[in-house]
Order: structure tokens, then C-alpha cells, then sequence
């Protein structure tokens, strides 16, 4: 039976019959109440600020392609989105561990602080490898001790409603997605790159800032335990649902990095093609919202499968896209769908852990293998876009005919892979006709 907001207040951190000298045994979980929701406030800033800023990324590209790193080729200059967001996920094992530990307010000190600075050297960058070390390396270790801090303090605080928690946190990244390219580009305009960057320190500066005095633990530490939680992965259904994870953010983030080349290809305006980015995420955070909703009825695991296997057959119908209405449609219709993968999955987790406080090591454990699937999709997706593409007399490819149909193709079957392994977690879990949430 869920806790109510009341009642939770009413039991709120009392230690009830705890022998002297033993560790605090931990509070019902809340399920609601002032803490708990102020705790989503601050988990939603911190996604906002973190895997908010890997989906930005796009509109860094264009500029630095253009503009400040012109004489890079736009490959090389993608490989500073692609460590960010592989670092974003690949330090959760670490960040978890210590956060069960109980080293929150160290982990968040060192996190913002790498993100701001980060932004600020940014600022100051002329060549490639001094953004690729500011923009890719701080920035994304920083977004990644923040991003796992808010997941996983957040989903310590529900259990009969961690979904609809989870999905108001992960919203904050398509928000992010929303306001951070816009506000870019507009001040690049405006006042030039770099103060464009500074402006995004001081706002995730700000904004981090008052996300940290809403988002505070609730569990005692543990300090003792292995770094790994090496018994999650002799659980089939664990390490398939992990494994299927991986294969799916691989495929996740490639319309997101290639939707203004290709929209471009399609006959849409600079201006108009541009927006996509802002257009995608602004559909994402009503996905994002809408399954976990749904989620705290039907299961999780219910939800996660069925958005992967939608999400996978939009991407195969990509192959179909040559007008711009209807890429703004497939890309609001992908956006909606697949968000819902990004942060469903923590929940998943919940439900796969047999403790509470082994919650963070487990998230981070899922993320640091997910991260290589995001490391290597973009890449993949790079490679074969520059195979069967024709070039001009100069040997240059031409862009306007690169092999999006392999790219989409790739990506499409790569996610339906992932909604299979992820139904034998079900499978393993329930039964095979098992109808029931889960």
C-alpha cells in the first residue's frame, strides 16, 4: 500500500526502535509529500542541465563547423558530443557508489564546478583540442556526476509513483533541449560565441545551484559493500534489460545529431532546419511525461518495450521522409516515443533491485555499460553515411545524397533488437503469458 503525502510527513525521519550505536534504519518511502516533490523540482534541473545539454549539442556543430573550427572536418568536431554524452553515462558506476556511500555534497561540489568551468573554458577556446577538453571531457564528467545524482536520489523517494517521478525529471532534459540551443544562437548572434558560452555557465550555475537546495538524500549511507554489485549481473534479466539498454541509446541519440543535415537534404530552409533540434525535444518532453504516467498503471517494463518497439519502426520509417512536413511529423512522432526510453529505464532498475540503497550502484553499473553503446553509435552512423555516397569533382562528398537510408536502417534495427532483449526481461521476470502489470 502506497504511503500518502500525509502520512509520510507524519513518520517523516523518526528513528523507531533503533538499538543505540546501530546505523539509522531509513523512513518509509513517502510516495509523496512536500520532500519528495521538491526533491523531483531538483532532480529536474539536474537533468536539464546535464542530459539536457548532450541533446544542445547540435547547435554547437553547426557553429563550430562554420564558424570557429571551420578547418576541422564535421566528423572530428561530432566527437565532441559523442565523449560528452559517453562520459555523461560512462562515470554512473563511480558517481553511483559514492553516492550510496554518502558523498552527495562532495559529488555535487565537483560536478558543478566541472560543468561551469568547463563552459568557461569553453569560452576562452580557439582550437580543436582545447573545446574537445573544456565542451567534451569537463563538461561531460561534470553532466555525468549530476545526472546520476538526480536519478538516483529521486527514485529513493517513491515506489508506487517512481514512474511519473522519473518522467517529470527526465523532462527536464528535453527542456533543456529546448531553451539552451535557442538562447545559444540568439546570443551568438547577438554578442558572439563566447559569451554565449559564459551566459550557459552562469545559467547552470544559477540553476544547480537552487536544483542542490531541493534535491537532498534520504537514505543513511552505506559505506561498506562492494564498488560493484557484481550479483545484479548474475540475474539474466538484469544483464539482458542492460545489454538491450545499450543497443537502444546507440541507436537514440542519431536522429538527434543528424536531423539538420538531413533536413537540409530534404529541401528545408537553414532557418527552418535549424529549429528541428528545438522541435524535437520540445515533442520529447511530453514523451517523456505521457509513458511514465501511464507507467504507474501498466508497469514499466510494459511501457519501456512497447515505446522501443514503436521508436524502432519509426526509425526504419524514416527511409520514407522527402517533403519537410513530413519530417516534422516523424520527428515529433520519434521525439515523443523514445523519449520515454531515457528515463523509463531507471525505474526499470528499481523494480530489478532487491534494496533500495543499491539503487545508485545499479544505475550507475547500467549507465557505465550503456555508454558504450552511445559512444559508438554516432561513429557507425558516420561511417556508413559516407559509404555508397557519390562526391563531387574535388572528391568531396556530397552531402545532399549521403546514404541516410543505411543510417536509419542501422538505427531501426538496433532498437528493435533492443525492445527483444528487453522483453526477455519481462519474460524472465513473469512468464511468457504473464498480461499483467510488470
Amino acid at each position: 500500500m502506497a504511503t500518502s503525502g500525509t502520512d509520510s510527513e507524519k513518520h517523516s525521519e523518526k528513528e523507531i526502535g533503533v538499538p543505540a550505536g546501530q546505523p539509522q534504519a531509513p523512513a518509509p518511502i513517502p510516495n509523496g509529500g512536500l520532500k519528495a516533490w521538491l526533491a523531483v523540482a531538483g532532480g529536474f534541473l539536474f537533468a536539464l542541465n546535464s542530459i539536457g545539454m548532450v541533446q544542445t549539442f547540435g547547435v554547437f556543430q553547426a557553429f563550430y563547423t562554420s564558424d570557429l573550427l571551420s578547418t576541422s572536418t564535421p566528423s572530428n568536431i561530432s566527437w565532441i558530443g559523442s565523449i560528452q554524452a559517453f562520459l555523461l553515462l560512462f562515470v554512473g558506476q563511480i558517481t553511483g557508489r559514492a553516492l550510496d556511500a554518502g558523498y552527495y555534497n562532495i559529488l555535487f561540489a565537483i560536478g558543478s564546478f566541472l560543468q561551469v568551468f568547463g563552459m568557461m573554458m569553453t569560452s576562452l577556446s580557439t582550437k580543436y583540442y582545447q573545446v574537445f577538453l573544456a565542451q567534451g571531457v569537463c563538461v561531460g564528467i561534470g553532466a555525468g556526476i549530476i545526472f546520476t545524482c538526480g536519478i538516483s536520489i529521486v527514485g529513493t523517494y517513491f515506489s508506487t509513483r517512481r514512474s511519473l517521478a522519473m518522467g517529470l525529471v527526465a523532462s527536464g532534459s528535453s527542456v533543456g533541449g529546448v531553451i539552451y540551443p535557442i538562447a545559444v544562437r540568439q546570443i551568438i548572434n547577438h554578442s558572439g560565441f563566447p559569451w554565449a558560452a559564459r551566459a550557459m555557465g552562469f545559467i547552470m550555475l544559477g540553476s544547480l545551484l537552487l536544483g542542490f537546495a531541493l534535491l537532498r538524500t534520504r537514505l543513511p549511507p552505506r559505506k561498506s559493500g562492494p564498488f560493484f554489485d557484481l550479483e545484479a549481473f548474475r540475474d539474466p534479466a538484469y544483464t539482458v534489460f542492460v545489454i538491450g539498454l545499450t543497443l537502444g541509446f546507440m541507436a537514440y541519440f542519431i536522429p538527434f545529431f543528424y536531423i539538420e543535415p538531413f533536413s537540409l537534404r530534404v529541401g528545408t530552409s537553414a532557418e527552418l532546419s535549424f529549429y528541428m533540434l528545438a522541435i524535437m525535444n520540445a515533442a520529447g518532453t511530453v514523451g517523456r511525461l505521457l509513458p511514465n504516467f501511464l507507467a504507474d498503471s501498466i508497469g514499466n517494463l510494459n511501457v519501456i518495450i512497447s515505446i522501443s518497439y514503436v521508436s524502432g519502426i519509426i526509425l526504419l520509417l524514416w527511409l520514407t521522409v522527402h517533403q519537410t512536413a513530413n519530417l516534422i511529423a516523424i520527428s515529433i512522432i520519434y521525439s515523443f516515443f523514445a523519449g520515454g526510453l531515457t528515463n523509463a529505464a531507471p525505474a526499470v532498475v528499481g523494480l530489478l533491485s532487491p534494496e533500495l540503497n543499491k539503487i545508485g550502484t545499479r544505475v550507475g553499473m547500467m549507465y557505465t555499460v550503456v555508454s558504450l553503446g552511445v559512444l559508438i553509435g554516432n561513429p557507425i552512423a558516420g561511417a556508413i553515411l559516407k559509404t555508397q555516397s557519390p562526391k563531387d569533382a574535388n572528391g568531396v562528398l556530397i552531402e545532399a545524397r549521403a546514404n541516410y537510408d543505411g543510417v536509419f536502417i542501422f538505427a531501426g534495427v538496433a532498437m528493435i533488437v533492443a525492445s527483444v532483449c528487453m522483453h526477455y526481461t519481462r519474460t524472465a521476470k513473469k512468464g511468457l503469458f504473464y498480461f499483467g502489470k510488470v
